[in-house]
C-alpha cells in the first residue's frame, strides 16, 4: 500500500498564473524604456526625429476609428477614413439624431487612444488575452482597410498596422505579445497626452485643410465653450489611462 508523503504538488494553474505575470513585468519594462528611448532620442538626435512619426500616425488612426465607431455604436454612420503623412486624419460620420448624438460622435475621437490604452493594459496582464487583442486589432484593421479608408497612404499604413498586428498574433511567443501589447498601450498614453493641447483648440489643420475641432464641435452642439469640453476630455482620458494602469499592476500583485 502507497503511504502519503505529505509533500504538496504545485498547482499547475497558479504556476501558470505567477509565470505569466512575470512575463507581464518584463513586459511593461521594456514597453516603457522603449517608449521613453523612442520620446528621448529625438531630442538629443535630430535625425532621429521620425522615430516619433509611427507614434503619430498610430494616435491618428485610433482616433479617428473612435469618431467613427462612436457613430456606428450611436446609430450613426461611418462613410470613410482618410490618413495623411504628416499625421492628420479626417473621418466622414453620419447622425441620424439630434446634438446629442453629434456630441458623443465627436467626443469619441479624443476618447479613441485612451479607452484602446486601456484595453491593451487590461489584455497584456495574459498572454492568451494579448494575443487575443493582437489579433482582434488586425481583423478591425483590415475590416477598416476594405470599407473604410480612402487615402493611398492610409491604405498603406493601415495595411502594414494590420500585418503585423496579425503576423504578431499567429508567430509571437507568449512573452513577446504582451510585450507588444504594453508597447503599444504606452505608445498611445503618450501620444494622448502629447496631444491635449489641440484640445483646447477650437480649429484644427489636417491634411484636408482647416477644420471645426473635436472640442469646437462640441461647443456648438451643447452648451459649454470648447475649453470646458478639453478640460473634461482631458480629465476623462488621464482617468482611462490610469485605470488601465491600476488594473494592470493589481493584477501582477495578486499574482505575486
Amino acid at each position: 500500500m502507497k503511504q502519503d508523503s505529505g509533500q504538496v504538488l504545485p498547482n499547475a494553474g497558479a504556476t501558470a498564473s505567477v509565470t505569466e505575470a512575470r512575463a507581464a513585468r518584463r513586459a511593461l519594462g521594456w514597453a516603457g524604456a522603449s517608449s521613453l528611448a523612442l520620446a528621448w532620442l529625438p531630442d538629443f538626435l535630430p535625425a532621429l526625429a521620425w522615430l516619433a512619426w509611427p507614434q503619430v500616425l498610430a494616435s491618428t488612426l485610433a482616433h479617428e476609428l473612435g469618431h467613427g465607431l462612436a457613430a456606428l455604436v450611436s446609430g450613426g454612420g461611418f462613410d470613410s477614413l482618410q490618413l495623411y503623412a504628416d499625421g492628420s486624419g479626417v473621418a466622414h460620420t453620419r447622425s441620424a439624431g439630434g446634438a446629442m448624438q453629434r456630441a458623443l460622435i465627436a467626443a469619441g475621437g479624443p476618447l479613441g487612444p485612451p479607452l484602446a490604452a486601456l484595453g491593451l493594459f487590461l489584455a497584456a496582464r495574459r498572454a492568451g488575452a494579448a494575443r487575443a487583442a493582437l489579433a482582434l486589432i488586425s481583423l478591425l484593421l483590415a475590416f477598416a482597410l476594405v470599407i473604410w479608408v480612402r487615402t493611398a497612404f492610409g491604405a498603406l499604413w493601415v495595411g502594414l498596422c494590420a500585418a503585423l498586428a496579425g503576423a504578431a498574433a499567429w508567430r509571437a511567443s507568449g512573452a513577446w505579445v504582451q510585450a507588444l501589447a504594453c508597447l503599444v498601450a504606452v505608445q498611445l498614453c503618450l501620444s494622448s497626452l502629447s496631444r491635449l493641447g489641440g484640445l483646447f483648440s477650437r480649429t484644427a489643420r489636417t491634411g484636408a485643410g482647416e477644420l471645426l475641432s473635436d472640442t469646437g464641435q462640441l461647443a456648438d452642439l451643447l452648451w459649454a465653450p470648447h475649453w470646458f469640453w478639453g478640460a473634461l476630455i482631458v480629465l476623462l482620458s488621464a482617468a482611462v489611462m490610469l485605470t488601465g494602469v491600476w488594473a494592470f499592476f493589481l493584477a501582477l500583485r495578486e499574482d505575486r
